[in-house]
């Protein structure tokens, strides 16, 4: 009786660790997408980059660092053709980051072909 309290409690754990990961990386992937879709301001573009540089780490620790890495390049190519006031490109970049960060919340979405 003691190994199915025992397993019981482990699997709420990893229910609930599961449950907040995915939580956690879904606000915050469509918060920085909200604040990114559209812009082409390169003052508004740097303050979402400062604000994912605060919760890259985080990040980094719940999803794969393939897609770290691809939104981080695509912040620097977003800012840097808003620097250069290339307005097509900025607007091909920041699409292109906005559905990478809508992208988390889909790729984190806990499936029953990822636990079998």
């Amino acid at each position: 009786m003691k190994r199915l309290i025992a397993a019981c409690i482990l699997f709420g754990l990893i229910l609930f660790g599961c449950i907040a990961e995915y939580w956690t990386v879904s606000n915050t992937a469509d918060t920085l997408a909200a604040a990114v879709s559209g812009q082409t301001d390169p003052a508004i573009l740097y303050e979402s980059y400062q604000q994912w540089s605060e919760k890259k780490t985080t990040l980094s620790a719940m999803i794969a660092h393939t897609e770290v890495d691809q939104i981080e390049n695509l912040f620097v190519r977003a800012l840097q053709a808003s620097r250069n006031q290339d307005l097509n490109e900025t607007r091909l970049q920041v699409a292109e980051l906005t559905g990478m960060l809508r992208h988390l919340s889909e790729l984190q979405f806990p499936h029953l072909y990822n636990v079998f």
